[in-house]
């Protein structure tokens, strides 16, 4: 109980942290901000809504496309917070030292990319209630698609953050990893189902795929299929324990060698 107590004192301190963060450097926040926009523009001017709607018979094609973008934003933002994180001390010295933590590193992590997420979701928020007025859709729909994904983004940032850690182990093993770690978020957006329906089985293997897909069919009134439920959760939950595994790995190996401090 004291542990669960000190990471939430943590999580506050994260929090509070990313707040100065933000609001000291509000031209960053700004970037940010306009980079989501940029995106979130991209996937709804580049793409078909009106084609994903008719592919699931309906007229939302632009609140479906913005569920698959809420989840694909939020989970490259759960992937990149931790493999930039680990990088980052990396370079600056500090991964040594935090690998001497009475909490395991990636729990620390885990915390920091949750802290992230809520500024994350702040900034679609912002985005997504603008769209409202120059879309088909309400605000209550949006509200409604905002809970939604956020409730199961809890489920795929598990597996989004796997595989933030595996590019984290490959920063403490190659060095400079998030060129490629870029690559992929971008693979992400085209081979998932942002602005397609799930076309081909091995894209269930992306870990938020299935949590689209689920908020999707309760949009169109089917409610939630539990085969599905169970196959989201069982992909995320394995994506996840290989990541903490790999990562586990390469911290081992990395006291082991001592090259800590080089970068």
């Amino acid at each position: 109980m004291k542990k669960i107590k000190e990471l939430f004192n943590i999580f506050c301190v994260q929090v509070y942290l990313q707040l100065k963060l933000q609001t000291r450097y509000i031209n960053s926040a700004i970037s940010s901000l306009v980079l989501y926009a940029g995106a979130f523009l991209i996937v709804i001017l580049f793409t078909k809504p009106a084609q994903l709607g008719q592919a699931y018979g309906t007229k939302q094609g632009v609140l479906f496309t913005i569920v698959g973008f809420l989840f694909w934003s939020i989970g490259i933002s759960s992937m990149g917070e931790c493999s930039n994180g680990v990088e980052a001390d990396e370079q600056a010295g500090l991964l040594e030292s935090e690998s001497q933590s009475v909490f395991p590193l990636w729990a620390l992590y885990f915390i920091q990319t949750l802290a992230g997420n809520l500024f994350v979701w702040i900034y679609l928020f912002i985005i997504g209630f603008i769209a409202s007025f120059f879309s088909i859709f309400s605000v209550l729909e949006l509200l409604k698609a905002l809970l939604l994904t956020f409730v199961f983004s809890l489920i795929s940032n598990l597996g989004m953050f796997g595989i933030g850690m595996i590019f984290a182990s490959g920063s403490i093993r190659f060095k400079r990893m998030g060129q490629w770690a870029t690559i992929l978020q971008a693979l992400l957006l085209m081979l998932s189902n942002v602005y397609l329906p799930v076309y081909n089985v091995f894209q269930e293997i992306i870990p938020y795929v299935g949590g689209v897909e689920i908020v999707r069919q309760i949009f169109l009134g089917h409610g939630i299929s539990i085969s599905k439920l169970i196959l989201f959760i069982v992909v995320n939950v394995v994506w996840f324990l290989v990541g903490i595994l790999v990562f586990n790995f390469s911290i081992r190996k990395e006291r082991k060698n001592g090259s800590f401090d080089t970068f």
